[in-house]
């Protein structure tokens, strides 16, 4: 998946900017990781330690190092596939740390929501 100037999650009604005002030391104090590349990534579990397995996801916010562009995916406990958790009640708990995380990131000034 490349970088994008907005994304959008199938299933999701918001779609997602970075804020021109975001900083790179929020970034850390949220902690996001800088990849090899110098780009800004973020990887948080949507449910309980205790949950393994199938129920397990992930989401995966990656930033540009240029503060510019970002990705975002929905993942499996693995990492490897990508999964919908906006339908059906199985990803309920899921669904509410998802909005959850995504409104935290508006307040700090990381994200804009259309």
């Amino acid at each position: 998946m490349a970088f994008a100037d907005q994304v959008h999650l199938a299933g999701d009604s918001a779609t997602y900017r970075v804020n021109p005002a975001v900083k790179k030391y929020t970034l850390s104090d949220l902690n996001f990781k800088k990849t090899k590349l110098q780009n800004y990534e973020l990887t948080q579990a949507l449910q309980p330690l205790n949950v393994k397995g199938k129920g397990a996801v992930q989401v995966k916010l990656s930033i540009s190092a240029d503060l510019q562009q970002l990705k975002l995916a929905i993942l499996t406990g693995s990492g490897l596939q990508t999964v919908n958790i906006f339908t059906g009640d199985q990803f309920a708990a899921a669904r509410e740390q998802y909005h959850f995380l995504m409104q935290n990131l508006i307040i700090r000034q990381v994200l804009t929501k259309n």
